[in-house]
This record gives C-alpha cells, sequence and structure tokens, in this order.
C-alpha cells in the first residue's frame, strides 16, 4: 500500500542506533538498537497472505508553494511489491518505490520553463546527466518502507461489505501506514493515511484474492527537503552556494506529497 513523488517524492529516513543500560540479572550492559536499525517486523501471518507487484506506471504528485514560485510535479514509474495479509490487513508488510528519474515539472505551464525546472530538479536530486552512472542509479529510487498498519476501519477484507462497480465490485478499506522514507541516500519516519480498493470479479466470494488494489493517499504527507540534502547543486553535482538563496524563497522547504498506485499478485 507503499504511495506519489517527485522530489519526490517521493521516497526516506535515518534514525541513529542509542545505547541503553538495563539489568540482566548479571548486571551487563544491553545495546538498545534504533528503530531504523532495526529490520522489518513481521507479525505471525494468516492463511490468506499474497504477495502483490506494485505497478509500474503509478503517479506520484508534488506539491511545493513557496512566496516566489509554487512548484508542481510528478513522477510516472513505480515499483514494490506488499505482502498482504486479508484476513488481518495490520500484518501486511512491504514497500513501495518510485523512479526519481521520472520526474517532471509542469509549474509554469511553459515548456521551455518546465523542462529547465525538470533537469535542476534532477540535478539537485543528483539523478540527473551530470552525475555518474553508479550515483545516478544510487539515487534513482525514493523508498517507503511500511513498518506497521494501523487505523483500520476493517482488518478482515473478507467481512468488507462488496459494493458494485463498473468492471465487478470492490471492497474499500480505510489505513495509517507507518514506516521508512528513503529518499537520496537518507531516511526519514513517515506515516501516510491510505484508501485501499480491493477489486473482485462480480459474484465473487469474500474468501476469494482481489484480482487488484487501487492504493491511494488520503491526504499529502510532506517532505522536508533538507532532512534528506536535497539542494542546489551545480553541473558537476557540486553544491551551488549561491543558489541556497532559492530555499524558502523560490523554492518550497517543504513538499506535499501524493500517490496512486495499483498492485496486482506476483
Amino acid at each position: 500500500m507503499h504511495r506519489s513523488l517527485f522530489v519526490m517524492f517521493a521516497c526516506t529516513a535515518l534514525v541513529a542506533a542509542g545505547c541503553s543500560k538495563k539489568d540482566d540479572g548479571e548486571g551487563a550492559p544491553k545495546l538498545a538498537a534504533s528503530a531504523s536499525s532495526l529490520p522489518v517486523s513481521k507479525p505471525p501471518p494468516t492463511a490468506m497472505v499474497v504477495k502483490y507487484a506494485i505497478a509500474p506506471d503509478g503517479k506520484t504528485h508534488i506539491d511545493g508553494p513557496a512566496p516566489a514560485e509554487h512548484l508542481k510535479g510528478d513522477t510516472s514509474v513505480s515499483a514494490g511489491a506488499l505482502d498482504v495479509d486479508f484476513l488481518n490487513l495490520a500484518n501486511t508488510r512491504g514497500e513501495v518505490k518510485i523512479d526519481l528519474t521520472s520526474l517532471k515539472t509542469h509549474t509554469f505551464d511553459s515548456e521551455p520553463q518546465d523542462s529547465k525546472q525538470t533537469k535542476d530538479a534532477a540535478g539537485w536530486l543528483e539523478v540527473g546527466d551530470a552525475v555518474t552512472p553508479d550515483v545516478r542509479e544510487a539515487n534513482r529510487w525514493a523508498v517507503y518502507s511500511i513498518r506497521s498498519i494501523d487505523g483500520l476501519s476493517a482488518a478482515d477484507v473478507t467481512k468488507v461489505p462488496a459494493v458494485s462497480a463498473k468492471d465487478g465490485e470492490t471492497r474499500t478499506v480505510i489505513v495509517t501506514s507507518h514506516g521508512e522514507l528513503l529518499l537520496h541516500g537518507h531516511k526519514v519516519d513517515k506515516e501516510v493515511p491510505l484508501e485501499v480498493r480491493f477489486h473482485y470479479p462480480a459474484g465473487a466470494a469474500a474468501e476469494s484474492h482481489p484480482t487488484s488494489m487501487d492504493i491511494t493517499t488520503k491526504s499529502p504527507f510532506k517532505i522536508t527537503i533538507a532532512e534528506h540534502d536535497v539542494k542546489p547543486r551545480d553541473n558537476l553535482g557540486k553544491l551551488a552556494k549561491r543558489a541556497f538563496s532559492l530555499l524558502g524563497t523560490k523554492v518550497a522547504d517543504v513538499l506535499d506529497v501524493t500517490f496512486e498506485l495499483r498492485a496486482t499478485p506476483q
């Protein structure tokens, strides 16, 4: 259920490991690992866990209002996979990936201006032609890793009433996902509210697996670009200090991100 990015998006979260002492009966201190250093937790699955692949044509939308310029952009390439537990959606885990090289801006409704801004954004994210192929590939994907799910309107999809749709039936569930967004090499904790529509053929049994899922953000989540070291860079990928005055005035410090994804059984 991993969503839309541009600078995006939009992808990311880093926390340092901490150290704490605890008496284990022998007086030996124990290390307390940070949340980001722990593996993805996986509650015991039920008999209806199915792996779904994120379709490659997912859309992310970025909105960055600033006093001098209102940035708008979209990405058009996605990937990832989800292990969906239909009897208890709280057990669902996985990741959503957004390809930042697919980012296009449409701030000005002018092809020359939008093309230049798109190129500048790729430079800030270090996914443009100015960097080496290995640097571009390292920064290519924004990845949202789902660590937990709560706030469910229903936990058991089989008990959600089906609603007739144009091409069959749907069951809709609202959830809140918690995880980490990896963007430009930096991770940040993110909470993303989601609406998930499960699609079935007409008359399908409640226990059958959905033929597809639509996953959309219920409201935008925010990306603070400084947390991911997204900054003005010149054609060689080096920091362009003269452009720092753009931050917060011409370029928004915080971006609102939404996404629209589809997933099908792997």
